[in-house]
């Protein structure tokens, strides 16, 4: 029976590969020789896999725990495992599946909804590895990085309107709430600012020295705003650990809005309060700096002390968001910025929905990773807005402490 082409190409192949191992000398050469060619893969021939054997996980959590978890038995304390109320979980799975990626036509053969964003906010709220998240709740690591994604997508599409600037109806509410009645407050307040660090793991390969902090550590700056109530009303992150607060202010969206429509964020002669790292002006007042000789006077000295019990509202948020999301702690092992500010932006959207679903977060941790402010810098200020802002410094000094 004569041969086909195909087959006399690979008896071509045979016979040439048997000359070529007898004119080897060495039997070494020859062994080796054959084990190569017998281990080549043809090109007609299908590439065989061997059987995948999958690491061992439990799923026994979704099944034997989750479900009697809620928020009255302490014993099966919903918030211990996810740092939020069942209830502000439940209010996620109705605001979420409208979004694409939990739509059920958007991924096949999709994991239940509430796993996957169980798995998420169990990765934002504990310092867990993948392994480890792999053992606990029963999800490959590969799965854990995929769910991250599409949460963070959905949140920042579906929820971005929680950090609003308060409105004109909001206004009097925030004043009120930044100046109680009876108390020797400052007037017209309707936020604090602040800086934070946020540690990472990996910083960008370009200019990563300028992510090392004067604590000694990777970090991106985190610049908020908050109201009375410590809701997020801007939010700025990403630059280097080693940038000043007043640079990182200079960089931001707020800063270029603020400075061009200042009436439009300030309406009716309202401010906000900066320690003295960031520049006084007109709708930033910052306390008064210790003189290099003498003191400050009576009034002055007052004044920076209702200013720094105002200004407490940025710190105690910052506190309670690391408290919550304690991923913000730990150094995030995220390799790309864009994703380390996407969790950030996530991580206060959700601190803002906890208090719009009243679940208080009480247990606020000891932040040490505040952007330090004892080293003034010399940033350029406008001449004019700088007496505008003294102006109306010393009249609020006069007006409340002077009399």
């Amino acid at each position: 029976m004569p041969l086909n082409q195909k087959e006399k190409t690979i008896l071509s192949a045979i016979i040439t590969t048997i000359q070529t191992v007898a004119s080897m000398q060495n039997v070494n050469d020859q062994l080796l020789f054959t084990t190569i060619i017998l281990t080549m893969q043809k090109d007609d021939e299908k590439f065989v896999r061997t059987e995948r054997i999958p690491r061992p996980k439990s799923i026994g959590f979704w099944t034997e725990i989750f479900p009697y978890l809620g928020d009255s038995d302490p014993r099966y304390n919903f918030k211990y495992h996810f740092r939020i109320k069942r209830t502000t979980f439940n209010r996620l799975i109705e605001i979420l599946p409208e979004h694409e990626n939990y739509r059920p036509s958007a991924f096949k053969n999709q994991i239940p909804m509430h796993i996957q964003l169980g798995v998420v906010l169990h990765r934002l709220a504990n310092p867990m590895s993948y392994r480890q998240l792999e053992l606990f709740l029963g999800v490959s690591v590969g799965s854990v990085a995929n769910f991250t994604r599409r949460f963070i997508q959905a949140v920042l599409d579906s929820l971005k309107y929680i950090i609003r600037w308060p409105s004109d109806i909001d206004l009097q509410s925030v004043m009120d709430g930044f100046a109680p009645v009876g108390l020797k407050r400052l007037p017209n307040v309707i936020g604090a600012i602040d800086g934070s660090h946020i540690p990472i793991k990996q910083p960008p390969t370009v200019h990563h020295k300028r992510y090392i902090n004067r604590k000694n550590f990777h970090s991106v700056v985190l610049m908020a705003i908050v109201d009375d109530t410590e809701k997020f009303t801007y939010v700025y992150s990403g630059q280097p650990g080693s940038m000043h607060d007043a640079r990182v202010l200079r960089q931001s969206s707020f800063w270029r809005d603020a400075i061009n429509t200042p009436s439009k964020h300030f309406p009716n002669d309202s401010y906000i309060l900066g320690d003295s790292a960031f520049p006084l002006l007109p709708w930033l007042l910052t306390p008064f700096k210790e003189p290099i000789s003498g003191r400050l006077s009576r009034a002055q000295a007052e004044y920076n002390k209702s200013h720094s019990s105002a200004r407490m509202a940025v710190e105690r948020a910052f506190g309670k968001l690391k408290g919550r999301w304690r991923i913000l702690n730990n150094s995030m092992d995220f390799t790309d910025l864009e994703t380390i500010v996407d969790v950030i932006d996530v991580c206060c959207i959700l601190h803002n929905l906890c208090i719009n679903c009243d679940d208080l977060w009480e247990q606020c941790e000891e932040d040490e990773t505040f952007v330090c402010a004892s080293t003034d810098i010399c940033i350029e200020n406008d001449a004019r807005l700088l007496m505008q802002a003294r102006e109306k410094r010393n009249r609020l000094v006069h007006q409340l402490f002077e009399q």
